[in-house]
């Protein structure tokens, strides 16, 4: 190159000296000495192999945050796996649910790697007119000034042919929704390093990527970011606050950036996010340059789901109405009703990132669910699908199937959190209404079996109310309901208020069923239970005899009604002081069960219980100690040792071990007893109360007891 110099006269100029033979496009510009040998293809383009980079190059969309909160644990591991990349591996793929941070990952992974790797292109992978787009762009970085590809399509082509015949780089495939376009890209490549970030959770080994899940942040990250960020204190308001937001740091840096603009608390923005989620995760403060947004991050991903399986997205939705705790997968996939397409809706969220599926579960992101919850209506039906799939998913028996007592725990949470959220969007069907009204009073029914008995009449009382709305006062599960809910009374000792709902109960099953009807004996017979329970023991025998002939004329002897009739029967004999006719009842009933259930059923346990206790009301405390002894061991051996029955044995063995002397291990043994009725039934339940007396009895025997020389 020739310049003037200042005298007028040419010089030479030299940039660059290449010596030898050079074959290809010589991309610095300079004099060249030598022969110069460049393989041009007919249409005009060198060949891709043909191509070398000199100045390296970076193109991400945005510089890192200054500090990557949480993640030197994932960075580390990231690199280490971009360091070395394989035949059988290509490298790593960032996998997660829309906003934890996997671009922002990627994004200091690429900076901690750029003197390796010198040329660092980033390509948009949204769709597959992105990802051709982006590499287009890097085939006009490499040949600036070429315009002989006739579509962005060769273009394309050609930078992959050139990443294919060239190492120093790092190729970066952001948010990428269609896997078909990493595979089109890996196969003609053939070679690494490659980063690709994705909500999609499958199998990455098959496209020879290494998958690194990228997760929410715990709560103290999540903290301390906020106040890093915002400059106020990390306390109770910000971990409250860093947990509301899941950990999620797209949210957190929304949250931060909204908190400094508008100058508040951590306590005030969670207000906020408590009365208006949908709007707040739609507002980005104006102070964030890059304006992202977590609502419309989120939306996004619901939106591509939708558009590929429409119900797939009504089913996310449907998950939102339940509680946030995890979800049993059977709460949203119901045996026999559930189809293959129902199952592969699940799939599709989990592989996108929308939901979690661990061993039987299902959990949706807390952010995502407020912000679905905040915009959902009746007329989506979401919450109508919700009742109905809570319906069909509860177990046929809550009090004597042991094996479906963890599924009925499973239950509890979300059949609350489904009747307020029914409550606050109204307007939802009547049939849905009925559904919700009859999972509320299995959930109940379950909750008086275990002994739960104030949460048993919230729930029923709840499940009568809601019946008595959508089905009327005398329809017969309205009625069931309220028979459980005056069972429920009993149980906490409101016996006026039991004896006014059983005898309006039977009153109405009297005139919708008949006096013989089973449901109407059932009724008969729990004021029958009342009765004895408020004292009036010759009314309650009357009624129960007459019963149990009701019973066994229309049943046969060996019914589980009749039997039950005969349990009831000997329980107020025994009241009565007749000990001996109960006794010949209880072991009556006793021998029937076991050959009718079965010696391990939870009704047939319950006869050895009864047979103890009325040894020990005849002062047979050895032969009480023995029978209480046996129910206990059986008892925690099926139902386990916190179950209410259990607890029940235990208690009265303790009573056993008392009036015949054994006081020190009849204090331990009550000691044992009320600490757990006090952690697993609560302080006030009526069980708990009567553990407290007893221990507090038997302590004050022990302490009148005289010492081992007579002295008091």
């Amino acid at each position: 190159m020739a310049e003037d110099a200042a005298d007028g006269t040419e010089r030479e100029v030299t940039r660059n000296d290449l010596s030898g033979t050079v074959s290809g496009l010589v991309v610095q510009a300079g004099t060249v000495k030598g022969g110069v040998h460049m393989h041009v293809h007919e249409s005009g383009l060198p060949r891709a192999s043909d191509v070398h980079a000199y100045t390296p190059v970076a193109n991400p969309p945005r510089p890192p945050s200054g500090r990557l909160w949480g993640r030197d644990g994932d960075l580390k591991e990231v690199v280490r796996l971009l360091q070395a990349p394989s035949d059988d591996g290509f490298g790593v793929a960032l996998v997660g649910m829309p906003g934890v941070g996997k671009t922002e990952l990627a994004l200091h992974a690429a900076r901690a790697l750029r003197e390796r790797y010198p040329i660092t292109w980033w390509v948009s992978a949204q769709d597959g007119a992105a990802v051709t787009r982006g590499l287009a762009a890097l085939a006009h970085h490499l040949l600036p000034g070429h315009r002989h590809w006739r579509t962005p399509a060769d273009a394309a082509a050609w930078a992959m042919d050139w990443l294919r015949h060239h190492d120093g780089w790092l190729l970066v495939l952001d948010s990428l929704e269609m896997r078909s376009d990493v595979a089109a890209v890996l196969a003609r490549i053939d070679r690494g390093p490659v980063v690709v970030t994705t909500r999609w959770d499958v199998d990455w080994t098959e496209y020879r990527l290494t998958a690194r899940t990228v997760g929410p942040l715990p709560a103290a990250v999540g903290a301390a970011w906020l106040s890093g960020y915002t400059g106020l204190n990390a306390d109770d308001g910000a971990h409250r606050l860093a947990a509301d937001l899941g950990g999620l740091p797209l949210a957190l840096q929304q949250a931060s950036a909204y908190m400094r603009e508008q100058g508040l608390s951590c306590e005030s923005y969670q207000g906020l996010l408590d009365a208006q989620p949908g709007e707040l995760l739609d507002s980005p403060a104006w102070t964030d340059v890059h304006r992202r947004n977590t609502a419309r991050s989120l939306r996004l991903s619901v939106n591509a789901v939708a558009a590929l399986r429409p119900n797939a997205a009504r089913l996310l939705k449907t998950a939102c109405c339940y509680a946030p705790e995890t979800i049993p997968l059977g709460l949203l996939t119901p045996e026999p009703q559930t189809s293959v397409s129902h199952r592969s809706d699940i799939q599709l969220l989990r592989a996108y990132s929308l939901i979690t599926l661990d061993h039987g579960s299902v959990s949706v992101h807390q952010l995502l669910r407020r912000l679905l919850r905040s915009g959902m209506t009746a007329v989506g039906g979401e919450a109508a699908m919700a009742c109905e799939l809570l319906r069909s998913a509860l177990p046929e028996d809550p009090f004597s199937t042991v094996a479906d007592w963890p599924h009925w725990l499973g239950l509890i949470s979300h059949t609350e959190a489904l009747d307020a959220f029914v409550d606050s969007i109204g307007g939802v069907p009547g049939q849905a209404v009925s559904d919700l009204a009859g999972a509320l009073h299995g959930v109940g029914t379950f909750m008086l079996a275990q002994g739960w008995t104030g949460q048993a009449r919230t729930f029923l009382a709840r499940a009568a109310e809601r019946r008595t709305t959508a089905l009327g006062e005398g329809h017969a599960d309205t009625l069931a309901s309220r028979h459980r809910l005056g069972e429920a009374l009993r149980a906490l000792g409101n016996l006026e208020e039991a004896l006014d709902v059983h005898s309006a109960t039977l009153d109405a099953r009297l005139r919708l069923h008949g006096a013989e009807h089973r449901l109407t004996l059932q009724t008969r017979e729990a004021l029958a239970i009342t009765c004895k329970a408020m004292g009036r023991t010759d009314e309650a025998i009357v009624q129960h005899e007459a019963i149990l002939r009701d019973r066994a004329a229309a049943l046969g002897d060996d019914h589980t009604d009749v039997l039950w009739s005969m349990h009831n029967l000997a329980l107020a004999y025994k009241q009565a002081g007749r000990l001996d006719e109960a006794l010949d009842l209880h072991e009556q009933v006793l021998a029937r069960r076991t050959a009718v259930l079965g010696p391990d059923h939870p009704d047939t346990l319950r006869c050895l219980h009864n047979i103890a206790n009325t040894h020990h009301d005849a002062r047979r405390y050895e032969e009480a100690i023995a029978a209480q002894e046996q129910s206990v061991a059986d008892r925690i051996r099926v139902l386990g040792p916190e179950h209410r029955d259990t607890l029940r044995s235990q208690s009265n063995l303790a009573d056993s071990y008392l009036a015949a002397g054994r006081v020190s291990e009849a204090v331990a043994l009550h000691q044992r007893t009320l600490a757990r009725r006090e952690r697993e039934l609560g302080p006030e339940e009526p069980d708990t109360r009567r553990s407290r007396e007893r221990l507090q009895a038997a302590r004050e025997q022990q302490h009148s007891a005289p010492g081992p020389d007579g002295s008091p």
